[in-house]
């Protein structure tokens, strides 16, 4: 019982606080990737860790003898070794199960909602991706406007979208740089990450770490895709797609470069070094990002399985 109660007050700080650790790193400008991973695992492994939680609340528990590693969940299943069940547990056990049956439904209404979005904008994502099968692989498709715009859109397979105005009003760097953004988009599975985020923030929308993911996700996504542009195509060229472009329309779906902090992009590239130190502590720094943020749903597994292995012996 104190290992559950342990994880439960975790599971809390970080639903009320856990977004504010990773503002304050990315107000020391860490690198985006390391923050999009935090970010993106701290908000599923909430999800994950609660409901895991509440089916082990939910499980009638008794005091149980036990040493070692069974000593710190305290009890197993009363309904496994004696057949009764205290009527605090059943209270216990009642209100977890309302709980757990509000968050699946509240899921399932988002995923929902995200897939009649999808399905509404599907006629028109499925032409642009049979137009853009005659383009050869990465390459975008070309479409008329004269205003410079560029766009991808995420799925199997990915389409970047250009406008000829991109070309009329850009120089080839830049027309370069804004092409390489897009191709970040694509292989970094930013759409992805979005999507996840928006719907576990409408599935949850009380959660303040849930609450303030998509922002954020949508933030760190346009600065990671900046990095890589400005690492293949140099940060000059960047800069200037992004004075360029300023202002462009954004879509309904896919992801926009000049959509989101322009001048803020703009500044942090003009100071920042590509192919420096921050580059090399990329991985290492995205590893340990993971390795933190996993820590709750890992002891929440690790108690869980406790719990069965108490039951069964």
């Amino acid at each position: 019982m104190i290992g559950m109660l342990a994880v439960l007050l975790a599971g809390t700080a970080v639903g009320l606080h856990g977004h504010r650790p990773l503002l304050w790193l990315a107000e020391r400008r860490v690198d985006p990737t390391i923050l999009l991973v935090g970010w993106s695992l701290l908000s599923i492994g909430l999800v994950a860790s609660t409901l895991a939680m509440i089916g082990l609340l939910a499980l009638p528990m008794d005091e149980h003898e036990a040493s070692g590693l069974f000593q710190l969940v305290g009890g197993c299943w009363t309904a496994v070794t004696t057949g009764t069940v205290p009527a605090w547990q059943q209270t216990v056990a009642g209100i977890s199960l309302i709980m757990a049956a509000t968050i699946l439904v509240r899921l399932g209404k988002a995923i929902t909602s995200r897939l009649r979005s999808v399905r509404r904008h599907a006629p028109h994502v499925e032409q642009l991706r049979l137009l853009a099968m005659s383009s050869s692989a990465g390459e975008p498709l070309w479409v008329p406007g004269r205003r410079a715009m560029a766009l991808s859109i995420g799925g199997r397979p990915g389409v970047i979208i250009a406008s000829d105005g991109l070309r009329a009003h850009l120089p080839p760097e830049a027309v370069a740089a804004t092409l390489e953004h897009e191709r970040a988009h694509l292989r970094g599975h930013h759409h992805a990450l979005v999507t996840v985020a928006e719907t576990l923030a409408a599935a949850l929308p009380w959660c303040p770490l849930l609450g303030a993911a998509p922002a954020a996700i949508r933030d760190l996504v346009e600065l990671a895709a900046d990095d890589q542009a400005a690492r293949r195509c140099g940060p000059e060229a960047v800069q200037v797609a992004l004075r360029r472009m300023t202002g462009q329309p954004v879509p309904p779906f896919g992801l926009a470069m000049a959509s989101r902090l322009t001048e803020l992009r703009i500044s942090r590239l003009a100071t920042s070094d590509p192919q420096g130190a921050r580059h090399l502590l990329r991985w290492p720094g995205a590893a340990a990002m993971a390795a933190g943020t996993l820590l709750l749903p890992a002891a929440t597994t690790w108690l869980g399985i406790n719990v069965v292995l108490c039951a069964v012996t």
